[in-house]
This record gives structure tokens, sequence and C-alpha cells, in this order.
């Protein structure tokens, strides 16, 4: 194998496929970069067991030739080394394996060499079923996660908290998570007549919007049983998908509520916020909310150590009973009301001991169930 590639994007396709894996891997070769030449271009590949992340750098970008291969072939080298050498380079950088599977880099008058595997010892990619497959825009996908993924549960007692669920049906994708306190669930209309659904781990889908696709770009989503792959132009994200029973997002919703109340977003988190101050002597970071009537609300904490808040609030909108009074977990309050963009939040109270609801006032496809916590 041998090749020239540009600089900047070497670097940065190395930078971001080491990124996935694991230098601590007990698999030597899980802790490299295989890197392929052939018609298409050059292709670096990085797994660490549970995802794999295939990057392309095409001959061409915009008419411009970005690489130039001389003899295909393929090699495995150690991720950290590489990723290390090749951020210090100054310009382009030519690239020549050995029989042994090392490589040269040359860049400039730089030379230096890094000792290889043999690229037919790195684990295959999975083999996915490209007769069903989903389109999705990356900005609608990654809005959707960001306003999810965090919900999840960060014990491993119960794996399948662990995921994002992803549901795809009556033309739309719903994914929700929950770490059975708390679930969010966030809906978006695509054009598919798939019917399925998918438990993928949080883990994976960090490393998804963290890859450097503009908002426009077109993500093709396959599957297996096992596997569910992120596809776009010049990435391909593999991760595992987690067996089990997800819990049925729709029955843990409680109906009819007793109060509904509509309150300024960002007026709200900074009330929740400063009563968090005085909450940390409590387990759960115990903030008291209070239906005073139907015009105020009141944020309430205090500490025996270090003192109290109390603040009032007025509503925008109050349908119901007045005179709840109900005690949450306000980091968590403060997580689900963060991910809402919308300048108005509805809150709906089913009493003192049931979950609230939070939704942004102009939309039905996103919601936030939050289970109360004990004063006692």
């Amino acid at each position: 194998m041998e090749f020239t590639v540009n600089y900047s994007l070497f670097a940065s396709a190395v930078s971001e496929i080491n990124k996935v894996v694991s230098s601590k891997s007990v698999i030597p070769i899980l802790s490299g970069i295989k890197i392929e030449t052939n018609q298409n271009g050059l292709k670096l590949t990085g797994s660490n067991s549970d995802i794999i992340l295939e990057r392309t750098i095409p001959l061409h970008i915009e008419g411009k030739a970005v690489v130039q291969i001389s003899e295909y072939g393929g090699t495995v080298v150690l991720s950290k080394y590489l990723n290390e050498i090749v951020k210090k380079l100054p310009k382009d950088i030519c690239i020549k394996t050995a029989h042994n599977d090392s490589i040269t880099l040359k860049s400039g008058d730089i030379e230096t060499k890094l000792k290889g595997f043999k690229s037919s010892d790195f684990p295959k990619v999975p083999e996915m079923n490209h007769d069903k497959f989903v389109k999705v825009p990356f900005g609608k996908l990654t809005k959707a996660i960001n306003q999810t993924a965090f919900a999840v549960s960060k014990s491993e007692s119960k794996p399948i908290l662990t995921g994002v669920k992803l549901e795809f049906g009556n033309k739309k994708l719903s994914c929700t998570a929950t770490d059975s306190h708390r679930l969010a669930r966030q809906e978006i209309h695509i054009d598919t007549e798939v019917q399925e659904s998918f438990v993928v781990p949080s883990t994976s889908l960090s490393e998804l919007i963290n890859l450097k696709e503009s908002d426009s770009a077109i993500v093709d989503i396959y599957y297996t049983n096992n596997f569910i792959a992120f596809k776009t132009v010049n990435r391909i994200l593999y991760s595992r998908l987690i067996d089990g029973i997800y819990p049925n997002a729709q029955s843990l919703i409680p109906i009819e509520p007793k109060s509904i109340v509509t309150l300024e977003t960002q007026l709200l988190i900074d009330g929740i916020a400063r009563a968090c101050v005085f909450s940390t002597e409590w387990k759960y970071n115990n903030v008291q909310l209070e239906i005073v009537d139907d015009a105020t609300i009141k944020i309430s904490s205090n500490s025996t150590e270090v003192g109290m808040i109390e603040e009032f609030q007025k509503t925008l909108k109050f349908d119901g009973e007045s005179d709840i009074r109900m005690s949450f977990d306000g980091r968590t309050v403060l997580d689900a009301l963060k991910r809402i963009p919308e300048e108005h939040v509805t809150i709906s109270l089913f009493g003192s001991m049931k979950p609230i609801v939070i939704k942004p006032r102009e939309s039905s496809n996103c919601f936030h169930l939050i289970s109360p916590v004990r004063t006692n």
C-alpha cells in the first residue's frame, strides 16, 4: 500500500477514529486503526467491540485531488501513536507499508515508522440488510437524541435502561430514554414505511452526535438482529443493540391531571437552580413546588446547615386545582428543562406522589416525565 493524502483531512479523520478506539483493549489489534486504500479513496476503521466507525476520504473533494494512490492494500496501526504523530506533522503525508505491515510516514523532511498488524486480522464489519433502511436528516436525528439520551440509567444493573429506544412507525421516529425515575421522549416525522424498534446504547449515540456532519446531511439507518448502522456520505457508525424488553413508555404516563400550569421556561430554570443551592443535604436534591393559587407557584428548598430559599413565580396560564405541593429532584427537572428550547413550558400535576409531565407549550412531540421524591 502506498498513498499521499492531504494533511488536514487525514489528521481530522485519524482523530475522529481515535476517539472510538479503546487504548486498553485486551485484544491488541483493537487498539489500532485499520487503513485501507481502494478505487474510491482511503478508508479508516476503528472499533472497541461495541462500536465500529468507518471514515472515508474520497479521491477528490470539490474537484480537488486530496488522495493519490500508488498501490492498493491495507494495514492496522496503533491508534494512539498514529494520532499523536500525525497531528504534529507539517504538510501532506506519504504513507507506505512494508512486508511486515509496518508503515513509513513522510511529511516534508520528516520520516517516521510505526509497527503494524495484518489488516486481515482486524474484525470484519457486520453484514447489514440493505433492502430495508430509513433516511433521516442528521440534524433532526441528533436533536431527538440530545433531548432524550441524558435520561438513560447510569447503572448497569438493568442494561436495557442504559440505551435509548428508537421506534420507527407511522411515518415517525420516536426516541425514548428512562432510568425508572424519569423518562424523556421525542418524536420526529420522517418519510418511512419501516415498522421496527431497537434499543441502542447511549454511548454509541454519543459518538453519533459527535460526528462532524451538517444538519442537512442524510443518515441512512440499516439494521440486523444484533447491530444498527448509521451511514452518511463519508462515515458509517455501527453499534451493537441491547437485548431485552423495554418499558412501555405510554403506560407510565398518568391520565387526567389535577392541574396544568404554564410558565416561562428560563424563569423556571433560574428559580429551580437557585433552590438547588440549598438542596444538597438531601439524597435527591429535594426542591419543593407548590401551586399557591391560579396565578402563583412557589419554589422552595431548605438546609439545616446552610439555610433556606423560597420564591414565587407568576403563571402564564393555569387550569385545575390549586393547593398542590410536591417534592422532586431539582437537578433532574433542570436536566429536562434545559433541553426544551421553547420559551414556555407546561407542567401537568397528577397528585403529590405521582409523576409530573413537562412539555413545551407549543409542541406535543416532546415530553419529560419525572417521579416525585419523598421528604422523609
